[in-house]
């Protein structure tokens, strides 16, 4: 798979996602982490599944006041093939790296957008 169908997949997660884009928000928060403290085996699910829905939690409930109270099973769906499994995840996260944190900005960039549309309607 190559960067351009990875972003495919995430642009369909942004896209399906409701107006707190909890599940993108994850996926930025892990390239951050990654990024920025400690380069993750992003093909190894278990080093990141868990913890990073604390880092989602800690991002939303700063921004949101709120967190996702979605069942966990919900929440892991997001790993899945039909999302953002961790071969595609790995794709992202050398280009985040590469190019110092652009696929993270472009999260945080819809996010902001999502929520200034529905400010405005």
């Amino acid at each position: 798979m190559d960067i351009k169908k990875a972003k495919n997949k995430l642009d369909s997660v942004i896209n399906k996602s409701r107006i707190h884009l909890y599940k993108p928000i994850q996926i930025a928060e892990i390239l951050y982490k990654d990024r920025t403290e400690q380069k993750m085996d992003l093909l190894n699910l278990e080093t990141y599944r868990t913890q990073s829905k604390r880092w989602r939690d800690v991002f939303c409930m700063q921004f949101l006041g709120r967190v996702s109270t979605s069942s966990a099973k919900f929440q892991d769906n997001l790993f899945e093939e039909n999302a953002i499994p961790p071969n595609v995840l790995s794709i992202l996260g050398k280009e985040n790296r590469k190019n110092n944190g652009v696929v993270e900005a472009y999260i945080y960039k819809s996010f902001e957008d999502k929520h200034l549309q529905n400010y405005n309607d």
